[in-house]
């Protein structure tokens, strides 16, 4: 009669202990990628509102202040709002329209508040436009050099007969960065050189602020049928 032996078996059964711990691994990891998706921006939007009404309740919190003695949260911000509501109403006349004229004038009389006051009014006149009068649609332009592709935005177009033969007829495109969409160059293009990109202006926004990680889905043209 064998006596048996208490030893670790030989099976193969110990071997699948180690694959949980990896299963589990990989899991836990696109758990918390998963969470920073959502955490991240919930939280930088948070804070960029947190820092706009800060900022909104920042330029009349002094009158505030002085007036009633006591810093009232929010109050700021609703001065600030009706002053902007105030002087959007104001420009709708032309009594309006030529007091802010005149103001206009007498600042860009001043050679720093000039430059300032022009580049600031410049930017919120663009970011003012409709989307799709601002971005026609999304192309792709050979950029910075022939082989290499760029996404670009058409913002408009141009006629320069007299410059050169190819310049007869010339697309405006603006080629942004990553992550920041909203510096770049601008790029003048012959219109023939200009390719149409099956995006939407939003799926190319999305495509360049990831860097080209958020890639869209694009279906392929159906064959013709026999």
């Amino acid at each position: 009669m064998t006596t048996p032996t208490h030893g670790p078996p030989s099976s193969p059964l110990a071997v699948p202990a180690v694959l949980p711990a990896k299963g589990t691994k990989h899991r836990l990891r696109n758990l918390i990628l998963a969470g920073l998706l959502i955490l991240a921006p919930l939280y930088l939007t948070g804070y960029v509102l947190w820092l706009l009404f800060h900022f909104m309740d920042g330029i009349f919190a002094p009158v505030v202040e002085r007036a009633i003695g006591l810093h009232v949260p929010g109050f700021g911000v609703a001065l600030t709002l009706g002053s902007i509501l105030a002087l959007g109403w104001g420009s709708s006349f032309l009594a309006g329209r030529r007091a802010i004229a005149t103001v206009e004038g007498l600042i860009r009389r001043v050679p720093i508040a000039r430059s300032v006051y022009g580049a600031t009014k410049g930017i919120f006149e663009a970011i003012s436009r409709d989307q799709a009068e601002a971005f026609k649609r999304v192309v792709l332009i050979e950029y910075p050099r022939k082989g290499i592709y760029s996404l670009g935005f058409v913002t408009g177009s141009a006629a320069w007969p007299g410059v050169a033969p190819s310049t007869e007829d010339l697309t405006f495109v603006f080629v942004p960065t990553t992550p920041n969409p909203t510096s770049g160059f601008l790029v003048v293009a012959p219109s023939a050189e200009v390719r149409d990109c099956p995006l939407s202006i939003e799926e190319g926004v999305r495509l360049i602020i990831s860097g080209g990680l958020l890639q869209p889905t694009i279906k392929a043209d159906a064959p013709d049928a026999p």
